[in-house]
């Protein structure tokens, strides 16, 4: 099986890692990051913390890819999903399948404008990864991927977890991944927007007065919604598991965190407590909490002139 990882910074070289190091699948990993991708093929792509190793696999810009895909692992930031997806057009075939791990939500909306639904696996993951220096990751943490083909393919779909488990990532099918999805969307929109605002850890934030209202009307909004959607959300359960996550990670600073305050990129807000914002308005339901949060974090990227 010949595997693409579109977007291979610290959690797409991580699968990528794991699948060319413990299967028999070939693995292209492709980026726009010139460093990277000759560090990688110089040297080989490196890899510490919880495992110490090098391997040889191939990088490579997309539009250099030409070989035909079997799958496709999309790992790209969310805003960046679309212009990705055109620029490996050539290479997916009406078999080929998608797998998509990004943070938030509606990213199948971009896909379908690919590829037909049974294409598509939307997946979950929790792995936790860093990019050390082009061609180098570090790996802090063993998680786990929980996916589901959104179009009925269930036989594919069960390939990929199967693939992604035997290359040790933990994976397995999942029959409401969309509920996955969701409750991490909420830990996402109330963890990584909050201390990327409040430029603190997750625990400095929980730690707050303020914070175990603010996270509540967050988390009520989202369980709102989702409902609404379909999605078999109870408030009591999400507030407990975001507790519990948040005591777990509170020395951590979030992704979105490190993209807007200590890189100066533009985030992924519009994929997280913007998503809720659109989704609610679909249902007629006010999501005031997630709306001024998502305005004030496009306000913080223009006031720094995040790129």
């Amino acid at each position: 099986m010949l595997v693409y990882i579109a977007g291979s910074g610290a959690m797409g070289s991580t699968i990528g890692y794991h699948i060319q190091k413990n299967t028999d699948s070939e693995v292209i990993l492709l980026d726009y990051w010139d460093d990277h991708i000759r560090k990688i093929n110089e040297n080989g792509l490196k890899v510490s913390g919880k495992v110490e190793d090098t391997i040889k696999i191939k990088a490579m810009k997309p539009e250099e890819a030409d070989k035909k895909a079997d799958l496709v692992v999309v790992m790209t930031k969310s805003m960046a999903l679309e212009s990705m997806m055109e620029s490996i057009e050539d290479i997916i075939r009406e078999d080929t399948q998608i797998l998509c791990l990004l943070n938030g939500m509606g990213h199948e909306r971009i896909l379908e404008k690919f590829v037909d639904k049974n294409q598509i696996n939307m997946g979950v993951t929790i792995w936790a990864a860093g990019l050390n220096a082009p061609g180098e990751i570090e790996i802090t943490g063993k998680g786990t991927i929980d996916v589901q083909n959104i179009g009925g393919d269930e036989e594919n779909g069960k390939k990929i977890a199967d693939l992604l488990d035997k290359a040790g990532l933990g994976a397995k099918y999942d029959e409401d991944v969309m509920f996955a999805i969701w409750r991490k969307v909420m830990v996402n929109g109330t963890m990584n927007s909050m201390t990327s605002l409040m430029e603190c850890t997750i625990g400095e934030f929980f730690e707050s007065e303020e914070s175990k209202e603010i996270v509540g009307e967050l988390v009520k909004e989202f369980t709102e919604v989702g409902r609404a959607e379909g999605i078999k959300l109870d408030y009591e359960e999400m507030m407990a598991y975001i507790l519990k996550s948040a005591e777990e990670a509170k020395d951590h600073y979030p992704s979105m965190y490190q993209d807007l305050i200590k890189r100066n990129r533009k985030t992924e807000i519009d994929f997280i407590n913007g998503a809720v914002v659109e989704k609610g308005k679909n249902h007629n339901i006010a999501t005031p909490y997630n709306k001024i949060v998502t305005q004030l974090i496009h306000a913080k990227e223009d006031i720094r002139g995040a790129k």
